[in-house]
């Protein structure tokens, strides 16, 4: 590993990042979130190349991120943050560039959040985002990219939409980074517990306090938005998984890859030997920067 990377992951430690932010139960993250969604503006963001207009969908914010002219070809970016935390601005300003670099017109919705409401309702405001880039793009020219509980939410529209019976032309593709799943098995745990000892930035204990989060009193989410690996993936386009073999969601890997293969998904897993929690989009060493450089390849069709 690089200087740089070393260097990163022995600040991470002593910043004590990954107990400090996680830290309490649900109630504690949740009014933690809430105290910083509340300092959490939405940037205004200019560039020459690019029109960034607000949109409102479902009551929601979505910022839509369109080449001049519109491009042929868009992406549905899900920005994670534990289901708790809203985009910051440099994660934003982070979505503008990949829209620059990629080439993509870029949808990026700030879903309701589950500091106020079950896992349900982001799906549902998802979905209709979705709906209004099919007005604009055909399907086959959409992909859905996803960053850690974005990358959940963007599996799990395939689940949602089997489960819903709702019958819209899949997208072309889906990029899950480190996807955020609560674990379901024995198995999935011990995993998640040998590889807490590496991770620098979330938890294991986490992924058990995200279950009670994400159902926020509502016992009927359905299973599959809590444990997504056991949802119907039937019908689903490709799909490429990335995640850093020292993060604990890597234990998730073979429950995801088993349940590609049940439902007969073309799919990838792609990792970085070494690397940290949705490490392409944080290019801060050698190794994350080739990590978004392989991201940006990707959404511009390299996966073809």
């Amino acid at each position: 590993m690089s200087f740089g990377y070393e260097v990163l992951k022995g600040l991470f430690r002593l910043s004590g990042f990954k107990n400090r932010s996680f830290a309490g139960g649900a109630e504690d993250i949740i009014a933690r979130a809430k105290a910083r969604n509340a300092k959490n503006p939405i940037p205004d963001l200019r560039d020459p190349e690019i029109d960034v207009e607000q949109m409102s969908i479902d009551g929601c914010t979505v910022l839509r991120m369109t080449h001049r002219p519109r491009a042929e070809r868009a992406n549905l970016f899900l920005i994670g943050g534990g289901m708790v935390s809203a985009p910051r601005p440099g994660s934003i300003r982070k979505a503008l560039q990949v829209a620059k670099e990629s080439g993509l017109d870029l949808y990026v919705p700030y879903y309701p959040l589950c500091t106020d409401y079950p896992l349900s309702r982001a799906y549902e405001m998802i979905m209709q985002t979705y709906q209004e880039m099919l007005r604009y793009y055909r399907p086959e020219n959409i992909s859905l990219l996803g960053t850690s509980s974005g990358g959940n939410l963007a599996l799990g529209m395939i689940p949602y939409m089997n489960d819903l019976k709702i019958e819209l032309p899949r997208p072309a593709l889906i990029l899950a980074l480190s996807p955020g799943s609560c674990v379901k098995t024995e198995a999935e745990w011990a995993r998640m517990l040998e590889l807490d000892k590496k991770d620098v930035a979330i938890p294991a204990q986490y992924m058990k306090t995200a279950e009670s989060i994400m159902r926020h009193g509502d016992d009927t989410v359905p299973e599959y938005m809590i444990y997504l690996q056991t949802g119907d993936f039937s019908g689903c386009p490709k799909v490429i998984f990335n995640y850093g073999t020292d993060e604990c969601l890597y234990a998730l890997a073979p429950s995801f890859e088993a349940t590609m293969r049940k439902h007969g998904v073309d799919y990838e897993m792609v990792t970085g030997e070494g690397m940290f929690h949705c490490y392409p989009v944080f290019p801060v060493c050698r190794e994350a920067r080739e990590g978004w450089n392989w991201m940006i390849r990707t959404l511009r069709g390299d996966w073809k």
